[in-house]
């Protein structure tokens, strides 16, 4: 199966304590809002080297950052559906 990289531009939203979000900007307290997926690169270094290109011209704080995530081609991400209590 091929992998490929995916660099997106994500806006969260914020919902707990400032002083957690400041020291862990990765913590359970940011909700992923929006992502637009700016390409679909075939290797990490690429993407990275991508990511730096486009931070020159998107705006990056806690809440809006660049992120690269790998998919696997032709292999479904989200196989559970919805959960019913």
């Amino acid at each position: 199966m091929m992998k490929v990289f995916l660099l997106n531009y994500v806006t969260y939203s914020y919902h707990g304590d400032k002083e957690i979000a400041l020291e862990s900007p990765d913590s359970e307290d940011f909700d992923a809002e929006t992502e637009q997926t700016l390409g679909v690169y075939s290797t990490y270094d690429i993407a990275l080297e991508r990511k730096k290109n486009f931070s020159k011209s998107y705006y990056q704080s806690n809440l809006k950052r660049l992120e690269i995530h790998d998919a696997t081609v032709d292999k479904d991400s989200w196989r559970e559906g919805f959960v019913t209590f």
